[in-house]
């Protein structure tokens, strides 16, 4: 075979091969874009909702809006944010930790940054005095919003109740049910579930500690303590699951300041918690945008 038509052909199977391999090679995944929802203390001007977005899987956020929307009361605290029927919901406290409250309050946007309260659904409880940290919980479609109250009869014995909602506007709630099991004394409990198990991580108001708790009988029974999380000192535990399959807790550690975030492919074994980049941000929540 002449020299130039050996060279061609061996210059055309690199290039074949070449193409293949592209053809097969897996793009890098990108990062999770997430969204998170927040306040910044307890000053009067910092109690209102501000927006984060982070695009490298919720290590580091910046800001998206500050949307100075504070509710009809002037005061929003600890903002879950749930995105339903093409539209952003939060749910939030509505009072300071040292004014009394008896219910908590839903807004909506279809922007993040425009707000407008829905709903206020009031504890249900009789004697309630504080009305805390309402979280949002989905299964089956099922809105759900579960939230810390305490009343008159123990002023800072908290336990978790769980509201349904009775329409697709979420406007419209249910009665409480409470989480039986899960007892006094706890606050700030989020819950996802995974597989058959339902998984809460809650603070308990004793110890300061995050504990980890499940069942597998359903959302309102059978919970069992399954021991503490890292040091005491955090609160306002919530997760996202991310676009690998992983889960990412974010815990706002109350003593000193800052969001703290792990990881966890089981959601029973952790990694050590590390700071998030998030300036100011405190107790909220976070979902993929």
């Amino acid at each position: 075979m002449p020299w130039k038509l050996v060279r061609f052909v061996a210059v055309l199977a690199l290039a074949t091969f070449a193409g293949l391999v592209a053809m097969h090679a897996h793009p890098a995944s990108a990062a999770t874009t997430l969204v998170y929802t927040t306040f910044k203390g307890d000053a009067a001007a910092d109690q209102e909702l501000w927006v984060y977005q982070s695009t490298n899987g919720g290590t580091s956020y910046n800001v998206l809006s500050d949307t100075n929307f504070r509710g009809p009361t002037g005061v929003l605290r600890d903002p879950s944010i749930l995105k339903h029927n093409g539209r952003y919901y939060i749910a939030y406290t509505v009072r300071s930790w040292t004014t009394n409250s008896t219910y908590f309050n839903i807004a909506t946007s279809t922007n993040l940054t425009s707000w407008s309260n829905v709903a206020s659904v009031n504890a249900g409880i009789a004697g309630a005095n504080y009305t805390w940290a309402p979280e949002f919980y989905v299964e089956n479609g099922v809105v759900r919003i579960i939230a810390s109250v305490a009343s008159t009869a123990c002023a800072w014995c908290f336990r978790p109740y769980v509201y349904t909602a009775q329409n697709s506007a979420l406007t419209s709630w249910s009665a409480p049910a409470q989480m039986w099991g899960l007892g006094t004394n706890h606050i700030d409990t989020y819950v996802v579930r995974s597989g058959g198990t339902w998984h809460a991580f809650t603070k308990n108001e004793t110890t300061k500690y995050i504990e980890h708790w499940t069942t597998t009988a359903n959302l309102y029974e059978g919970w069992v303590n399954r021991g503490t999380l890292w040091a005491s000192g955090y609160e306002g535990p919530s997760l996202v699951r991310l676009d690998d399959g992983r889960w990412r807790i974010y815990v706002d550690k109350y003593t000193n300041g800052g969001v703290w975030t792990a990881t966890s492919s089981d959601l029973n074994t952790w990694t050590g918690l590390s700071a998030v980049g998030c300036a100011g941000c405190r107790h909220g929540t976070a979902i993929i945008r």
